[in-house]
């Protein structure tokens, strides 16, 4: 730990790059991990290695992953990244100002949100409180593919008998042989989203619904989100028992879901790992439908429970499963909003996000935050070093996507080391990822455990 010191001391009088990794050679009969609260210093210790990370700038200091390829981007350990209890609840932000929320949201965390609800036009809302106000509005109840192949909208809201009502769905058995935990019975789903196809409700009741979201946006919350939180919302509505089953969405954008009544269960995990080998999706390629996390041995990172009023925070491609636990009916928002895009995120976990079908659509904008077509790797640092200099020269003010992408210190500056480093191994990650073959369902290690790190101390 005295070296450790030393080295801290020795970077604040030199001035150098806020993050460091210095590799020891002291031999360590087991690993461990210090760390100095307030400024970030961490060590990590391996059999016959350590690795210590000075991170001054708030960035964080994780343990990596085995990489893709040795210059290729490097994922952090989920269990560093993303914090929490693992097995237990995430970080839980209490009365969350718009700078925590903005610093998170960035970067992609996975967070249960206090006082989401406070003060907004919803806040509170029931089941039966929607009948009443929307009585001529129509939804659907989920799983239901034989009554209703097409998942066309048939529940009158106004007949209010479905808040107490309970039915399995569609191979709801073999959910609850393949995962006992699995929610039982099936939910309703208000698809506010899905305003265009005209089966939701009159336009009376689009207008208002819109209305209703937009005075509901927590105050934490950037105000300029108002048209896609309205855009992607949908209510999870049901009695004790039912829930959405484990599944990955396609969302390119981080996810915010509020309890405005009742409480619901949560178990959620982040995208699998996609080790070298394991292969790609095709494009478009849907891999965790219903059901495929379970066949799979998926084991939730988190499961917590969230009260009235809370809100659960995840970035794109987590795999998430909801329980209503609530003695009478639960209403939930869910949502996506635009500001901010997480791409310190993909950043972050790059390898796996342009690798699983799910996200297909977010794979376009993923290649474009580096502002250049992949080239040669060996041609990379050059071209790098030449679109840094004329960005200097030219006094361009970097994007918000692009500065989250290539300032990996998160001090809100990049530095040329900075984006030399990223667009390289960007480059190698994008040519290794290429040599992937495709297949429909990707080699997908289901782990977020620190397993892998031991292996390879005793390899």
């Amino acid at each position: 730990m005295r070296y450790a010191l030393l080295l801290f001391l020795d970077y604040l009088q030199k001035g150098r790059p806020s993050v460091h990794v210095i590799k020891h050679p002291k031999v360590c009969r087991r690993a461990f991990s210090e760390r100095a609260e307030g400024v970030g210093l961490k060590i990590h210790g391996f059999k016959g290695h350590g690795t210590l990370t000075l991170n001054l700038a708030g960035a964080g200091s994780y343990r990596l992953l085995p990489k893709l390829c040795p210059e290729c981007l490097a994922e952090p350990l989920e269990t560093d990244y993303f914090g929490g209890a693992p097995g237990g609840a995430p970080p839980r932000l209490r009365a969350p100002t718009p700078e925590a929320f903005e610093a998170a949201a960035r970067s992609g965390k996975v967070l249960i949100l206090e006082d989401a609800s406070a003060g907004a036009a919803l806040e509170g809302w029931t089941c039966e409180r929607l009948a009443k106000e929307f009585p001529e509005a129509k939804m659907r109840r989920e799983y239901d593919w034989v009554k209703n192949p097409k998942d066309r909208n048939v529940q009158e809201m106004g007949s209010v008998a479905w808040a107490s009502s309970l039915e399995r769905g569609e191979d709801a058995d073999e959910r609850q042989r393949q995962d006992p935990e699995s929610p039982p019975f099936a939910p309703f789903y208000w698809g506010v989203r899905e305003h265009g196809k005209g089966d939701l409700g009159s336009k009376k009741v689009v207008k208002r619904i819109r209305e209703l979201i937009r005075q509901s946006i927590p105050a934490f919350m950037d105000q300029r989100n108002a048209d896609s939180l309205f855009n992607n919302a949908e209510f999870w509505l049901g009695a004790k028992g039912t829930g959405a089953r484990a599944h990955m969405d396609s969302h390119c954008i981080s996810t915010l879901s509020v309890v405005l009544h009742g409480e619901r269960r949560w178990r959620i995990g982040p995208v699998p790992r996609l080790p070298k080998g394991a292969g790609r999706s095709p494009d478009d390629e849907v891999v965790f439908d219903d059901g495929v996390a379970y066949k799979l041995g998926w084991t939730p990172m988190f499961e917590f429970t969230v009260k009235e009023g809370e809100a659960v925070l995840f970035p794109p491609g987590w795999i998430h499963e909801t329980l209503n636990t609530a003695d009478d009916c639960t209403v939930a928002l869910t949502t996506q909003f635009d500001l901010p895009m997480p791409v310190r995120y993909y950043r972050s976990f790059y390898n796996r996000l342009r690798r699983v079908g799910d996200l297909y659509a977010c794979w376009r904008d993923m290649l474009s935050w580096a502002g250049a077509k992949v080239p040669k790797l060996s041609d990379a640092k050059s071209l790098a070093g030449k679109a840094y200099a004329e960005i200097k020269k030219n006094n361009r003010v970097l994007k918000p996507r692009e500065l989250d992408f290539f300032d990996l210190d998160e001090d809100g500056n990049v530095t040329e080391e900075e984006y030399v480093q990223t667009f390289t191994a960007w480059t190698a990650t994008e040519l290794a990822i290429r040599k992937e073959k495709r297949k429909q369902l990707p080699k997908c290690d289901m782990n977020w455990d620190d397993k892998v790190l031991h292996n390879l101390e005793e390899l």
